[in-house]
């Protein structure tokens, strides 16, 4: 069993912290950006007599706010100030809101020995805690610690900071999470934390701020685009990252690269966005590349071909010329493998499955497990993502199936999602990423459950399949990765019947499905998905189309030699427990049967037996699946 100090870190958002910076576009040449700003804050955190606890930073996308953040957490950070630090971010996972508070009680934990040990006997009281809504979380987090224990009064301040506040998922939980810090600074004033909020001015963030209540609580600082502070910042972050390419290419790049005439250009390009600048030198310095002269003059012939002016109405113009100019350069041949990918990247865990809900595996969603769902083997995932390295984190292949393929800003994402931006680099919606995906589920069990394959030679099959793509000797390790995703796989198609009985006949998802071999699929299903599977199938409205897939019929009218009761008899249903039903007590209930499948031989028969009488809710029955041969 976990001790409560391990369940905290396995809750909290990872990867969060203030060295996690370059998922954000951060950089070492952010050192110096937004002086005056920093400096506005920094005297603000130090005050003897702060009037205002909560600092809002707020400004459109790309305009600096996480590298203000990042600059202000190493200055804590030196000055032994920092209490916690969080950034989120939607592309990259990091947007689940009931684990801020869980985030915040770790970093603190780490850092005030105090809080540790209230923090550690508290969750032994209550080892569900973690778990709680947000309000209990904070209440046990951050006010009994800070308020009735007063752990830290009358010592130094501990800054917490929230970067992304507007890239968690649900309004109502960013509002939620405003509405709780904002209360806290304004009832208790003697508590030792002093906290910041950057976040885009989304209207209903902007509305709570806007609450009398709230505002009395805090001050804000808003970044504008094209400001003369932000423009001094891109020329400053600019010329010193050219002098770091410089240094690097010391031996191809002459010391008065670039010309002050192609400076200016960049500058009026990036017009003070800041991310535009980012993205530029991420794109000039690629060591994929390794030839910055030549980077910089296709990234000024992108500028002459755009020569417009950004606009308040359309401050990315050239942002996004530059990210169609990097996907430009991929292969017609590889763009689909690297639109799939990026699509996953950015919905996978948007994909709910079935009438449950139920999210795709995260190792499925790694980029080993996206390269084995596709179908793409090693060479040509990294071939159709290298010429996009300016733009997203591509992990290592002796990683991959632990870690994602992320998304350096959110602005890169924001562009593929948005057609009137991206045009023919569209990547689409969510309900299209998830029917791709469902495509893909079937196609890779149609290979390994073919006619010539027996039953207990499936799993064998997935790991051929899995072998070829990937690696020919694979590591104890990498084997255990595949036994998982097989699982998975199982799991997902499972719970998938439910949205593909409903797909028209027309569809290519629905022609995969006729060749489904069902009995093949449930033999291999645990406990808890054969009564998924079970209930979502015999909760299905009949349509024209499932003709020949799927039928019903009267328990009683069945032959009972149909049931092969040695090979799988009766299925498992919950809790792991088999049934024992009687053909006398079967054919005392006029049970409804579904016969399931389009192959011949490997239908099954799906039916729920009451447990009494009065059974009317889902739990009151217990599900049935069976081969069904012909």
């Amino acid at each position: 069993m976990k001790d409560n100090w391990t369940e905290i870190k396995d809750y909290k958002t990872t990867d969060c912290g203030w060295t996690a910076r370059s998922d954000k576009g951060s950089d070492k040449g952010n050192v110096g950006t937004r002086v005056s700003l920093i400096a506005r804050i920094t005297a603000w955190f130090n005050s003897e007599q702060l009037q205002e606890l909560l600092l809002w930073i707020t400004g459109p996308a790309g305009v600096g706010k996480s590298a203000i953040v990042q600059t202000f957490a190493e200055y804590l950070v030196e000055s032994q100030l920092l209490g916690a630090s969080v950034f989120c971010s939607r592309p990259n996972k990091r947007n689940n809101p009931h684990r801020i508070f869980n985030t915040i009680a770790y970093q603190l934990a780490i850092r005030i020995t105090a809080y540790r040990e209230f923090l550690v006997e508290r969750l032994s009281l209550d080892p569900q805690l973690l778990n709680r809504d947000m309000t209990t979380q904070f209440n046990a987090f951050i006010v009994e610690p800070f308020v009735e224990k007063k752990i830290g009064v009358g010592g130094k301040k501990w800054g917490i900071l929230l970067d992304g506040l507007d890239e968690l998922d649900g309004e109502d939980a960013q509002c939620e999470i405003i509405q709780l810090i904002s209360t806290f600074t304004l009832e208790h004033r003697d508590a030792p934390l002093v906290w910041i909020i950057a976040s885009r001015p989304e209207s209903h963030i902007s509305n709570t701020f806007d609450d009398d209540a709230v505002r009395r609580s805090c001050w804000s600082e808003c970044i504008p685009i094209d400001s003369t502070e932000a423009c001094e910042d891109v020329d400053r972050f600019l010329r010193s990252s050219f002098k770091t390419v410089q240094k690097k290419y010391r031996h191809s790049v002459s010391s008065d690269w670039p010309s002050e005439s192609d400076f200016l250009k960049l500058t009026a390009a990036s017009s003070g966005l800041f991310i535009y600048a980012q993205v530029v030198m991420e794109f000039i310095r690629d060591p994929h590349h390794a030839d910055p002269v030549s980077r910089l003059e296709v990234l000024l012939r992108v500028i002459d071909r755009f020569n417009v002016v950004p606009t308040n109405e359309n401050p990315f113009v050239h942002l996004d010329a530059l990210y169609s100019e990097i996907l430009s350069s991929i292969p017609s041949t590889l763009w689909p493998t690297t639109k799939r990918l990026l699509g996953a990247a950015i919905y996978g865990e948007e994909i709910k499955l079935g009438r449950y809900n139920s999210k795709m595996r995260p190792n499925m969603l790694s980029l080993r497990g996206m390269s084995i769902l596709f179908g793409v083997p090693r060479n040509s995932v990294y071939a159709s993502l290298d010429k996009s390295r300016s733009t997203l984190k591509i992990p290592d292949w002796k990683v991959a199936h632990k870690k994602p393929l992320t998304f350096l800003h959110a602005s890169f994402s924001d562009y593929l999602k948005d057609s009137s931006r991206s045009g023919d680099f569209y990547i689409g919606i969510a309900e299209d990423v998830k029917e791709d995906v469902g495509l893909r589920l079937l196609e890779i069990w149609g290979k390994c459950s073919e006619d010539d394959i027996s039953m207990v030679s499936v799993k064998l099959a997935w790991y051929q399949y899995c072998s070829k793509l990937d690696d020919k000797s694979p590591s104890r390790g990498i084997n255990q990765f595949y036994t998982n995703l097989f699982h998975g796989t199982v799991r997902h198609l499972a719970r998938a019947m439910f949205d593909f009985l409903h797909i028209p006949m027309e569809t290519p998802p629905y022609a995969f499905l006729q060749k489904v071999h069902m009995r093949k699929l449930c033999y291999l299903l645990e406990a808890k998905d054969v009564t998924y599977f079970a209930d979502s199938v015999a909760d299905i409205s009949h349509q024209s189309w499932h003709v020949g897939l799927l039928r019903e019929v009267q328990l009683k009218d069945l032959e009972f030699g149909h049931l092969d009761w040695k090979e799988m008899s009766p299925a498992y249903a919950d809790y792991e427990k088999k049934g024992t039903f009687s053909l006398e007590a079967w054919t005392i209930h006029r049970l409804e049967v579904l016969i399931f499948g389009g192959v011949p031989k490997e239908r099954v028969a799906v039916f729920r037996t009451p447990l009494s009488e009065r059974s009317y809710y889902l739990g009151d029955f217990t599900p049935y699946v069976v081969p069904y041969p012909e």
